[in-house]
This record gives C-alpha cells, sequence and structure tokens, in this order.
C-alpha cells in the first residue's frame, strides 16, 4: 500500500515511459486496428484499416477542404478557446494510442480500486485529467480529476506538457464544448427551477461532481454498465478522501452530494426506459414536484459503443419519459448520431427530429465522437 505521494518510484518509471514516448513516436511499429470493440473507430485516433499511402497526412487535413461538412480541428479549437491539437500523422495517433495502452496497466498496478478498463473509460480518465490540470485551458477543474487518480503515479501529471497533444487534446474539445453547453442552459432556465443532470455512459467523467461543486445543478444520476458503477464507487471513495467536503449529507430533499449511480446496459434499450422512469417519476412520491425540475441529458462518447439502432432509440427514449413526466428537459451531446456520417446540420437535425428533440446548437468536431450538439426538448 502506498502510503504517501513520495512513493517516488512508480512515477519515475512512468515518467521515463511518457518523456519516451514523445520523443519515440516515429520510431514505434503501427499497431493493428482491431483492438476496439466500438462501431466504428477510437475517437481521436480513426482506427480503421487506412491505405498505407495515406498514413503519413496529417491527421485532419481533409477537414480544410472546402466541400468537408466537419470543420477543421483549428477552428473548433478558436470556438471554444482551446489549443488546438498537434499537427501530426495518423501514424503518430495510432502509436500514441498504443503507448497509452501499454502503460495503463502500469499505472494502475497499485491502484487498490482497481477500476474496470470498458470502452476506454481508464485512457479517457488519464487524458481528462491532463487536460483539467492546465491552468490555461476553460476545462480546468483545480484538481478533481487528479485527485481520482491513483497515488504516486499520478505525479506523472506534473511533467503534463512532455505529452503531445493528441488524444487528451481532442477530449478536452468535447469537455469545453459539454460543460459550457450545460451553463448556457442552466442560465436560460427559470431561476425558480432546479436542474438535474443525467448523465447517460458517464464512464470514469467526474462532470455530474463538478457541475454539483459549482452549484450549477442540484441533483446528478449517472447511467453506466454495472462494472463500471461498481468501479466508479471505489473511486468515490478514495476521491472523498482526498476531498472531504463531497461526503457532506444530502438534505431533506436528497439534493447535492455525489451523484447517484445507477447499472445499466444501454443495449437492453426496456432496461434503460425503467431505470430512466424511476430516476423521473420517483420525484413523484417524494416531496419534489416533477414540475419544479428541468433535467438535462448528457452522452459523451458512448453511442460509438452501442448497437446499430439502440443510439436513436436512447434519443426517443430519453424524450419519452421527459414527456411522460410532464418534465421540462434538454439534450447536451458529444457523440456519435446515427444515421449522420459527417457533419451534416440538416441530417443532425432530422435525426434529433425523430427523437423528439429540437436543436439548438450544432459544433462538429473531426474524430468518432464527432456530432456536439445542445438540443431541447420538441
Amino acid at each position: 500500500m502506498l502510503t504517501s505521494e513520495a512513493k517516488s518510484f512508480p512515477a519515475i518509471v512512468v515518467l521515463v515511459f511518457f518523456t519516451c514516448a514523445d520523443t519515440s513516436l516515429a520510431f514505434l511499429p503501427v499497431p493493428n486496428a482491431s483492438f476496439c470493440p466500438c462501431r466504428g473507430s477510437v475517437d481521436g485516433s480513426e482506427l480503421q484499416q487506412e491505405n498505407p499511402n495515406k498514413t503519413n497526412e496529417i491527421r485532419g487535413s481533409k477537414y480544410n477542404r472546402s466541400d468537408s461538412s466537419i470543420p477543421s480541428p483549428e477552428v473548433v479549437a478558436q470556438r471554444l478557446n482551446i489549443r488546438p491539437t498537434r499537427q501530426a500523422s495518423k501514424k503518430t495517433w495510432l502509436r500514441a494510442m498504443k503507448i497509452h495502452k501499454r502503460l495503463l496497466p502500469l499505472l494502475h498496478s497499485l491502484d487498490q480500486c482497481k477500476p474496470a478498463d470498458s470502452s476506454l473509460n481508464l485512457a479517457c480518465l488519464w487524458w481528462k485529467a491532463l487536460a483539467g490540470s492546465d491552468k490555461s485551458s476553460p476545462v480546468y477543474d483545480e484538481g478533481l480529476s487528479y485527485d481520482l487518480l491513483p497515488s504516486g503515479f499520478r505525479n506523472i501529471l506534473k511533467l503534463r506538457k512532455l505529452y503531445p497533444r493528441l488524444h487528451h487534446a481532442n477530449v478536452e474539445l468535447r469537455t469545453a464544448y459539454l460543460d459550457n453547453a450545460i451553463e448556457d442552459i442552466v442560465k436560460g432556465i427559470d431561476g425558480e427551477k432546479k436542474i438535474q443532470l443525467i448523465c447517460m455512459g458517464a464512464g470514469y467523467d467526474l462532470r455530474g461532481i463538478k457541475m454539483l461543486e459549482r452549484k450549477l445543478v442540484d441533483d446528478v444520476v449517472e447511467l453506466d454498465l454495472m462494472e463500471v458503477v461498481d468501479a466508479k464507487k471505489r473511486l468515490f471513495g478514495r476521491l472523498v478522501r482526498r476531498r472531504p467536503w463531497l461526503n457532506a449529507a444530502k438534505n431533506d430533499s436528497n439534493e447535492g452530494g455525489l451523484p447517484t449511480l445507477v447499472p445499466s446496459d444501454f443495449n437492453n434499450i426496456q432496461d434503460v426506459k425503467e431505470k430512466l422512469r424511476k430516476v423521473i417519476m420517483g420525484r413523484s412520491s417524494s416531496t419534489r414536484d416533477t414540475n419544479e425540475w428541468h433535467t438535462i441529458f448528457t452522452f459523451e462518447g458512448v453511442m460509438i459503443y452501442l448497437d446499430d439502432g439502440v443510439p436513436s432509440a436512447l434519443l426517443e427514449v430519453a424524450s419519452d419519459v421527459l414527456k411522460d413526466g410532464i418534465i421540462d428537459g434538454s439534450l447536451v451531446l458529444a457523440d456519435r448520431l446515427e444515421n449522420v456520417p459527417g457533419g451534416d446540420k440538416d441530417l443532425g437535425i432530422k435525426e434529433l427530429e425523430s427523437g423528439g428533440w429540437t436543436l439548438k446548437d450544432w459544433c462538429p468536431k473531426p474524430g468518432l465522437a464527432r456530432h456536439m450538439l445542445s438540443a431541447e426538448l420538441a
């Protein structure tokens, strides 16, 4: 058991790996593109089988064409006031992904929480901590994501500037967009209403706690696979030891505190619908009037891992449970809509309308989880 952050040997080992990673990218073999079990490829890496003659092209260069429906990384970064991703070839992005995946077992080798690595959850945990530790970034979280990481090894983030701005910078775009969209929605809601945030497939993300800490929302519910929920409960245990104020008892209205974690398999639509009905309609049996609440659904990088037809069904389920409960609602998303292969806004409007939503803002970006948007209940 690590007794102090001064346990430096494991951190030194990882520092060497990370330092070498940035300088050796050009000499490593390109990994096989088949390791990720999703409907397309990993966001930020585009791990499809590529024509060997094109793998040395700068990733994202195609978005500079006049016929592209997706803006370049630089354009999206400028809108969100974030430094753009590094200009690098697809080979470099692939190699960076492979290096990071090889490091994850080492990073968590002494982690008593032993979080499951499901659908890149562990990779995203570190990517978001990298971005969240950057004081110059709009997604700086005052050490919140850093405090979720294992002792000793988390010291690697002190050399954050040595880590190439690739995958974590792409995820940073999603974080900035979603955080800003939620804040904008909250500002536009009647001050008398309370806000509930429902995070669909939150993984090890800490947006819910961040929004509670900033008093932007009053209640947070997160749905994910059972193994992820179990692991996140252990991670929350570590987090509240480092940030004890998070463990304050919830008030009489059951608001505040930590998010409520609900296990659910999104590929089982009926299970999702039942769980959401309990979350939404459960208010009617409590002291809370459903009409006093506004619910915000968030999706981030989860639809890309689901069976065909499920992403569209989830949008419809989310709108249905709100309408059944007579509750106002909004949607913020940084994911991959079905039936919208590129960044075509008209197709996005059509897909959302079929699910019961009206588009308010559309901001596509490069990568698989390319559709960033906000919408309101139709």
